[in-house]
């Protein structure tokens, strides 16, 4: 699943991001996500809700790409052997979700 995400995220927009990737993860059963971040402004408060989101995709045996996101912001979400993949453009993906 390719989500791409335009704008600001902060906790009021992550709560309905959250919904999104719940309903997509639990009810539609998909495991492969790439998360599209070039155009988004991170606030600091929002690294905590992404970690704990992505634990809860690795959980259920699932995989993530995130897309366009700096040196600076990679640091703070961490990284999770075989199964948090950063990439520069979102063609990359590929290359990493079917490993």
């Amino acid at each position: 699943m390719f989500i791409r995400l335009i704008g600001n995220l902060n906790m009021h927009s992550f709560n309905s991001f959250g919904k999104v990737i719940n309903n997509l993860l639990y009810k539609k059963g998909m495991q492969y996500f790439v998360i599209d971040l070039y155009n988004i402004d991170l606030e600091d408060k929002i690294f905590l809700n992404i970690q704990n989101k992505l634990v809860e995709i690795f959980l259920n045996c699932g995989k993530v790409v995130l897309c366009g996101i700096d040196d600076e912001n990679k640091r703070k979400i961490g990284y999770t052997k075989d199964k948090l993949f950063y990439v520069k453009e979102e063609r990359e993906a590929f290359k990493y979700l079917w490993m």
